[in-house]
């Protein structure tokens, strides 16, 4: 898909049965990263944290690493060509404090997947006399379900460092169909199909009305899923600043940057020469977000819950497919 811009809405980021909103200073604002940032605080022994954030993404076109390509081009050769798709996300998540040192966190969500396509007889060369079909589809489901435990090794009053040590559980269907009965492709299902190690370290601190951190996360799958394929291993970098504009409000800035591999191996039941998106040997990528964001604490009166948190996002990001 090529690149373009996306909307990211997170709300409802609280902690009703917290003594503390985290093992940082309570007033502050800033007191967590950007909120696209997963596993950058612990709590105190006995804290538990309640979130929900929403996702919503659109993407248009058609990119060959960072050279766009026109449909009619990509029908030359496929079947099918991907031409936009939609993902609105739901995820719901839970942190719990055993320890002063030691953060257990769970996450769970629903996925909602739509997919434009233009369609037409398989050509291996020349132009296209005829005009072309217009094709969607659609899946939904639970997603593939995390848990990670947050390590404080090193701290200062100042400055906190985290070792993220995860694990992501295969809840996600790989087998998603669609209305005629046919597989439907990669970027369509739901889950990766294995269990993948998700390991990482985070370093957060404060200075002044700022706040400022950066986290090295991977994933990596730990064996071939039950059709036959694997998810290629990713990488990611982000860093990030905020200023706390008062007690209740604070700005923030972001770059994040993934790259992750193609799939090894395929599924049995996708044709390769059907669309671009049944390639497993095109699906691997690199991509860099910048991203404007906002954290909100509520201050006083009716919705006065103790810790109670919104926050909200939007970012451009740009992506660049890896090489064929």
């Amino acid at each position: 898909m090529k690149s373009g811009c996306f909307l990211f809405i997170y709300c409802l980021f609280f902690a009703p049965f917290a003594l503390t909103s985290a093992d940082t200073p309570e007033s502050r604002s800033d007191s967590h990263a950007p909120i696209g940032v997963m596993g950058d605080h612990g709590h105190k022994a006995g804290e538990i944290m309640l979130s929900y954030r929403f996702m919503a993404m659109d993407m248009q076109g058609l990119q060959s690493g960072t050279t766009s390509i026109e449909t009619a081009d990509v029908l030359k050769d496929f079947m099918m060509a991907p031409t936009a798709m939609q993902m609105q996300m739901h995820t719901l998540g839970a942190m719990f404090a055993p320890h002063d040192k030691l953060t257990l966190m769970v996450m769970t969500n629903y996925r909602l997947l739509r997919m434009e396509m233009e369609g037409a007889h398989l050509h291996k060369e020349g132009d296209h006399g005829h005009p072309v079909g217009h094709h969607e589809m659609s899946s939904s489901g639970i997603g593939d379900a995390k848990l990670e435990a947050l390590l404080t090794l090193w701290k200062r009053p100042h400055l906190t460092l985290l070792g993220n040590i995860g694990i992501s559980f295969p809840t996600g269907s790989i087998s998603k169909n669609g209305e005629e009965g046919n597989l439907l492709p990669y970027p369509m299902q739901l889950g990766s199909g294995s269990f993948e190690a998700r390991p990482g370290a985070t370093l957060f601190g404060y200075y002044g009305k700022w706040s400022y951190g950066s986290q090295l996360r991977g994933t990596f799958p730990l064996h071939t899923n039950s059709e036959e394929y694997r998810h290629g291993r990713a990488l990611s970098v982000t860093t990030w600043g905020a200023r706390r504009l008062n007690d209740w409000i604070s700005l923030s800035g972001r770059f994040f940057f993934t790259h992750w591999g193609n799939i090894t191996g395929s599924h049995p039941e996708l044709n390769l020469l059907v669309s671009p998106s049944h390639r497993p040997d095109w699906r691997g990528g690199q991509r860099l977000d910048l991203a404007i964001s906002s954290n909100l604490m509520v201050p006083t009166g009716l919705l006065r819950v103790n810790g109670l948190r919104l926050s909200f996002r939007c970012r451009c990001i740009k992506t660049s497919p890896a090489p064929n």
